[in-house]
């Protein structure tokens, strides 16, 4: 009597917990959880119905269909376990049919034993048949991979997840425990599995995951993937090295700027992939900066071990940072600074010359030269607020503005300010739409073009050509050309103590095109330059 209501006790629980399961339907390992309490269930019930059975036949027929739960309570229980602890990648279509075969050879052997009697010898007395030890091995080994997972949150630092886990353990073994005991025939049941007797505290060991510890409002299922997400989605990009320097992993950000694939990265040292990112052994944390050959990109380099529990250094992470603009704007201040400070010192030092000459000579060229130098002064100050304005402008969203708009205001500007200039305008098409920072690249270059054109008939022509998903606008001049200490800022991006521009706008220019998302090139020599502006198309209209 007593068996009977304990069996009826782990019915009753067994329904409990697999109905609040059910409600949290579809978070991971809900539906496993109520399969895995119908398999208990079920296995419980028949057992009621065997034990009641007053013919040999009918308990027979009860312990047949009673391994239609049985068998399927391992495989239950294991995906259960794999998609609380986040391996959902186990738990696919393929995975779960491929754990299935077994339980259902089992099923159809139950139900067909007595022709050929592989699971039981003589199902009444329950003697177990050669497939008998087979399914058993096989519940047990699926018990155990299900526990591994498990064990990992044992020791979690969140005290839901280690009450979660022991319980789902306690909920494990308890059953286990009674089989074992069970199968080595140290408990007289008289052939009878008292196995489901002890889904009773099973249940309550499940259904105190469920309500104490919450077993599905808070789940370690994200820890996994997110772990992994956060690895492949940093904007960083990241290689992980053993002690010996070969890569054991790397995310695809620093694929591509390594220039190869994981594919053909794993596996490789180091030294074989990128000779320039080879690090020295030094323990502890280093940094430097890293160029890439051919990319013009900058990247800060941070090293830092990995240990173990037992504080064993066993591979290196290096992560790469792009500080490429950080790295470009630090260039750019550097040459302000420069520049600025030799514009504005070679004038003063003039003023100050003229000026003493001045007190005691009156020279109308000397004068003049003050108020050029002075105007300079003033100049270099408007130009060095237009760049500053430009950096500003790098740093927040900008309206777009119609190109031929932008380059028929710049034309007729020039045009008013230098008569002497002939400034010719091919418009092209009229409805290309571009960032509105070209606006102030534009003026610059088509304003420069007519200023510093010596020429004894200076022109100055402005064309557009569009292409797919950018535009260029050249403008050509016959003016005397570039001086290639001036190219050298375009082409080396800093300038030297010993080597300085004459002004910011050849700068302006390249800085403004670059934070706009386009490029700039120069072909100068003695007849003449031509810039070539190449702009990204934001749209038509």
């Amino acid at each position: 009597m007593l068996v009977k209501l304990a069996l009826v006790g782990s019915v009753a629980v067994g329904v409990t917990a697999g109905l609040l399961a059910w409600r949290e339907r579809p978070k991971p390992g809900a539906v496993p959880l109520v399969l895995l309490m119908a398999g208990q269930c079920w296995w419980s019930a028949t057992l009621i119905f065997q034990i009641q059975a007053t013919t040999t036949a009918g308990r027979a027929f009860f312990i047949s269909i009673s391994w239609i739960g049985i068998a399927f309570i391992p495989v239950a229980w294991l995906v259960f376990s794999l998609e609380y602890s986040g391996y959902n990648e186990y738990t696919t279509r393929k995975h779960i049919l491929l754990a299935t075969v077994v339980p259902a050879i089992t099923v159809f052997l139950a139900l067909t034993d007595p022709y050929h009697q592989w699971l039981y010898i003589d199902t009444p007395t329950r003697v177990p048949g050669p497939w008998f030890w087979v399914i058993a091995a096989y519940t047990y080994l699926l018990g155990f991979l299900g526990i591994v997972p498990l064990l990992e949150l044992v020791t979690s630092q969140v005290r839901s997840f280690r009450g979660q886990s022991l319980a789902l353990l306690i909920g494990l073994v308890a059953p286990w425990a009674t089989n074992l005991t069970h199968l080595f025939g140290y408990l007289p049941t008289a052939g009878i599995d008292p196995t489901p007797v002890a889904f009773t505290l099973s249940g309550v060991a499940y259904l105190s995951a469920l309500t104490q510890f919450r077993l599905f409002g808070a789940s370690p299922t994200p820890i996994r993937h997110a772990r992994r997400s956060l690895y492949e989605q940093m904007h960083q990009g990241a290689l992980v090295l053993d002690t010996h320097g070969t890569i054991v992993d790397m995310n695809d950000q620093a694929a591509t700027l390594l220039g190869t694939t994981p594919e053909q990265a794993l596996g490789e040292p180091l030294e074989a992939v990128s000779p320039d990112l080879t690090t020295t052994e030094t323990p502890g944390q280093q940094k430097r900066v890293f160029t890439p050959q051919g990319t013009g990109q900058t990247y800060d380099v941070s090293e830092s071990p990995v240990t173990d529990v037992h504080d064993r250094t066993i591979g290196r992470i290096i992560t790469l940072h792009d500080i490429s603009d950080l790295f470009r704007m630090q260039q750019r201040l550097e040459v302000l600074h420069r520049v600025f400070r030799h514009n504005i010192r070679t004038n003063i030092q003039v003023i100050l010359g003229y000026a003493g000459y001045l007190a005691t000579h009156n020279s109308q060229s000397k004068a003049e030269t003050l108020k050029r130098n002075a105007l300079e002064i003033e100049a270099t100050g408007e130009k060095v607020r237009e760049i500053i304005d430009v950096f500003e402008e790098g740093r927040k969203d900008r309206e777009n503005l119609r190109l031929h708009a932008i380059l028929q205001e710049c034309v007729d500007a020039t045009a008013e300010a230098y008569p002497e200039v002939t400034v010719d305008y091919d418009p092209g098409p009229q409805d290309i739409v571009v960032d509105g920072l070209f606006d102030i690249v534009c003026s610059n270059v088509i304003e420069n073009a007519a200023q510093h054109n010596t020429s004894s008939q200076p022109w100055v022509r402005v064309s557009v050509e569009v292409d797919e998903g950018t535009v260029e606008v050249r403008v050509t001049d016959n003016g005397p050309g570039i001086e290639d200490h001036e190219l050298a800022l375009v082409e080396e991006g800093t300038e030297t103590p010993l080597k300085h521009g004459s002004g910011f706008g050849l700068a302006l220019v390249v800085w403004g095109t670059d934070i706009a998302g386009g490029s700039v090139e120069f072909e100068s020599d003695e007849s003449g330059t031509c810039v070539t502006l190449e702009m990204p198309v934001a749209g038509r209209g």
